[in-house]
């Protein structure tokens, strides 16, 4: 019986086989995006979940509180990590890692030295990170790795990147030596398996944590409580039944005990648990960092896919059935029972649905090589790996099987037999009412709506983020890492540089106005007799910053060649705060206390404010001084643009004559800029995308409506052209009720859409307004898409012959 079912499921596809077709393109492609939007969920929900210790597993973060404000970071000073193994010797285990990028790693090969420049960071840690964290050994002793002084544990890949070292034998690297940034040698000592894609800790080059104390100024032996890094993070490992609400209130005694007295109203320590790293932003990570709405986002768009899909194979289905009603008709007379022919058009809608799965397969595959650089990793399906993905599909089976073909079945198998051999059925009815196909048609076509609005607003907010005027210049600026301190050195190149005619300035700096590497510390205004001090971004920089930045001083001077840390340049927020708002010269002279340097700080100039962060936060108090110890970064910039490539050439011969141990590595400052905006790109293409798709299974639900339209109503249009109706009448009168659903549906989408991305924006301190102009336009291209979709199949049916349609009458 159940191979008869089949059988004539097979015949009913193949002759039907635009209907097939349609259908399985439609449910294809939803069950498609709804597969990879799966596996991305999946993907960032699986970060560090490989860690045996994943539930006890915290970090300690810090809190900053100024001027009643607490700012949050994950980095803690370094003697943290240490000093809570002596304080609390009962809490577990203890991690220290300082985690850098961009370093250079050198290796001796022969009377050759290979150099490279690292795209991963080097990790310095403690021994008990291999007892906290799971990681699997492949040479080495666990026990002992990184208890020696200037020791070293490498990932596999390294191994092989490094010392050519073949695949299955890298455990050979063992006893080799890796020189880094040309400053200090390590001992291998340990061969390490790399580290899964969805982690945290991208650790592929590990160090003893004390080591750094050659290679990172700012360690100053370990014992600095006052410096913070970003890069330094301290993490423990807890026994059951931790209370994470009692610890961290000991960690406020804690700040007491090894800071002054009252210190913790300015400073606090609190546990994270790893759990939320990966989806908290506030802190960061040594990854990147997931919104929890984006996760939910994504759900329901996948949602909403499938169910555009299915309902766009009721639409078909239904449209199909008075085509159907003789067979239906002979199958009951000759004592067919309606439970068995619910069986029957389950079994074809299965069977579309299991064809349609197929074809999914190489649609998500597809999309996963398309969309790799925005989902920032290359997804598989990676079928035979674990039962989810296949679990998944299975559900995806049945569910959309269920939607898709509930409704036409009952639909079509309750049918009149009597009326049926007579060929007295009809589309009005039974094939589901017109009222009902109409609201179908609607709600694809509002989630379609919806998703193209929500492109446009997101593509409108991006354009912004790149036009915005950020209170400095980006264009035509070309950075580089500054390999050395030496002051000789530096002012060699900077000599060699400008001898091009096509360089207009260079300058050294620990960052540019937005760059990633900042200091940050504590500043007062004694006039103001406020007792809380207020945060500032303290941007070390050479004479020539402002003038290559194109910065505006409003009153004062820029800093100069021979001025010491306590000469600065505040900006107008600074100004604004001590009370010159109105008189910017009124603030040169005055002094500030801060915890950057010794003695007061005496400002000497006021510049523009400008933007220190993305978009998403409003101006930071900002203060330029000049601090040579602490320069990190070269940028140097072309007069007209018109000669970057002959000064690119002339960078890279002046690297090589005075710094030829160091690799050289430069970008485009107005492309790091664009990189800050990264995931908002990536939800910008992905909403497009999905739109995209979402609009085509609409356009075939919208095209089994006319087909259905036509079908009911060819008598109709036959009496209606005998009278002298026109074709055109003909067709405006079918493209009116389909503009009619447009309208609908955009009056349900529009509201939806404007409140969720009017909350979406306001996560952003710079932002656009959402304008009448964005949703105008979606509808006139939704407009069309739907005139093109309708076109074909209204021009054909007032096309018809009114004798072949009324010969019957």
């Amino acid at each position: 019986m159940l191979k008869n079912y089949f059988k004539t499921a097979i015949r009913n596809l193949t002759r039907n086989k635009v209907y097939s077709i349609l259908n399985i393109l439609g449910l294809a492609l939803g069950i498609g995006c709804a597969l990879v939007i799966y596996k991305v969920i999946v993907f960032e929900n699986s970060f560090d979940e490989h860690q045996k210790n994943y539930d006890n597993i915290y970090r300690v973060v810090t809190h900053g509180i100024r001027a009643g404000e607490v700012s949050k970071g994950a980095g803690t000073p370094h003697p943290v990590g240490s000093s809570l193994r002596e304080d609390y010797p009962d809490v577990g285990k203890v991690v220290r890692t300082h985690y850098v990028w961009g370093n250079q790693v050198n290796v001796k090969e022969g009377n050759e030295i290979k150099k490279f420049l690292l795209e991963d960071g080097i990790a310095y840690l403690d021994n008990s990170y291999f007892e906290v964290f799971t990681v699997e050994f492949l040479g080495g002793d666990k026990e002992t790795a990184l208890t020696e002084p200037n020791t070293a544990v490498i990932s596999a890949s390294q191994c092989r990147k490094l010392f050519g070292i073949e695949n299955g034998k890298e455990a050979d690297a063992i006893g080799r030596t890796l020189n880094i940034g040309n400053l200090q040698d390590y001992k291998v000592v340990g061969v390490i398996a790399d580290p899964p894609e969805a982690t945290n800790f991208p650790f592929t080059i590990l160090l003893d944590y004390d080591s750094q104390a050659s290679i990172n100024p700012y360690y100053g032996e370990g014992k600095r409580w006052n410096s913070t890094s970003s890069s330094t993070n301290t993490y423990i490992l807890v026994a059951g039944g931790f209370n994470q609400k009692a610890f961290d209130t000991k960690l406020i005694d804690f700040v007491e005990k090894h800071y002054e007295e009252g210190a913790s109203e300015r400073r606090r320590f609190v546990t994270q648990p790893l759990a939320s790293i990966h989806y908290d932003d506030e802190y960061g990570s040594y990854s990147y960092s997931t919104s929890p709405a984006l996760i939910k986002a994504m759900t329901v768009i996948a949602i909403f896919l499938i169910l555009t899909a299915c309902i766009n194979f009721i639409n078909l289905a239904t449209a199909q059935a008075a085509n159907r009603s003789k067979e239906i008709g002979i199958r009951k007379a000759i004592g067919g029972y309606s439970r068995q022919l619910v069986i029957q058009f389950f079994t074809e809608i299965t069977l579309i649905t299991l064809f349609s799965l197929f074809c999914s397969l190489a649609i998500a595959e597809f999309l996963f090589v398309q969309l790799e650089d925005v989902i920032g990793t290359r997804l598989t399906l990676d079928l035979f790996s674990g039962f989810e993905t296949v679990g998944f599909l299975l559900i995806l089976l049945v569910l959309v099987s269920f939607l898709s073909g509930f409704y036409p079945s009952i639909l079509l198998s309750g049918m009149n037999t009597v009326k049926a051999l007579k060929s007295k059925i009809t589309a009005k009815d039974h094939s589901g009412g017109l009222n009902l196909r109409k609201t179908l048609v609607i709600a694809q076509f509002t989630i379609s709506q919806f998703l193209i609005i929500g492109t446009v607003i997101i593509a409108a907010q991006m354009k912004y983020f790149m036009e915005k005027d950020l209170g400095f210049e980006k264009e035509a600026i070309i950075k580089s890492y500054l390999p050395e301190r030496d002051e000789t050195k530096n002012a060699r190149f900077k000599s060699l540089m400008l001898e091009d005619p096509a360089i207009e300035n260079i300058t050294f700096s620990l960052s540019s106005p937005t760059g990633n590497s900042n200091s940050h510390s504590n500043f007062n205004y004694p006039p103001l007799d406020i007792e809380e001090d207020y945060n500032a971004s303290y941007k070390a920089a050479d004479e020539e910053y402002v003038n290559l930045y194109g910065l505006e001083i409003l009153a004062g001077r820029n800093i100069r060649k021979n001025d010491s840390l306590n000469y600065v340049v505040v900006n107008q927020k600074i100004a604004d705060l001590m009370g010159f708002k109105d008189d910017y010269a009124g603030a040169l002279g005055e002094r500030l206390t801060s915890g950057w340097a010794k003695g007061d700080l005496k400002v000497i100039g006021v510049m523009k404010d400008f933007h220190s962060r993305d978009l998403s936060e409003g101006f930071q108090y900002v203060m330029l001084l000049r601090d040579p110890d602490t320069y990190y970064e070269i940028a140097f910039k072309t007069k007209d643009g018109s000669n970057v490539n002959s000064a690119i050439t002339h960078f890279e011969n002046t690297w090589e004559k005075v710094y030829p141990e160091f690799v050289l590595d430069w970008e485009f400052y107005d492309e790091e800029l664009a990189n800050n905006y990264e995931q908002e790109q990536s939800v910008a293409t992905l909403m497009s995308t999905f739109s995209a798709v979402s609009i085509i299974i609409g356009c075939l639900g919208l095209y089994g409506l006319i087909a259905f339209i036509s079908a009911n109503r060819t008598k109709e249009v036959g009496i209606r052209k005998v009278l002298g109706a026109s074709i055109f009448s003909i067709i405006g009168k079918f493209t009116r009720e389909v503009f009619v659903l447009v309208i609908v549906a955009f009056l349900i989408a529009a509201p939806a859409a404007y409140y969720i991305l009017n909350q979406w924006l306001n996560d952003y301190e710079f932002r656009i307004d959402i304008g009448v102009g964005f949703f105008v336009l979606a509808f006139l291209v939704t407009l069309f898409i739907a005139a093109i979709t309708v076109s074909h199949r209204t021009i054909s049916t007032a096309l018809i012959n009114p004798a072949t349609t009324l010969k019957d009458e």
